[in-house]
């Protein structure tokens, strides 16, 4: 076999607070920003599944916290 070379990371776990949520949307409490329009799988204990959904705000609250917007995809 030859070199194989390392793809990079393209999934990972984050932890957040679940600060609000509707039928349309979430936002949460996290320790990093994401892309606005990057697709995320949130999964919470409230869910009964992980939903996909896109990053359409978020807002540096300081201390190296994030509020996120999400619009779950349908």
């Amino acid at each position: 076999m030859g070199d194989c070379p390392l793809r990079p990371l393209t999934e990972y776990l984050l932890r957040g607070m679940l600060k609000d949520w509707s039928q349309s949307g979430i936002c949460l409490i996290i320790p990093q920003p994401l892309e606005d329009g990057q697709e995320i799988t949130v999964s919470h204990i409230v869910m009964p599944s992980s939903k996909k959904a896109t990053v359409k705000w978020q807002q540096d609250i300081g201390k190296a916290v994030y509020k996120v917007g999400l619009e779950i995809k349908r």
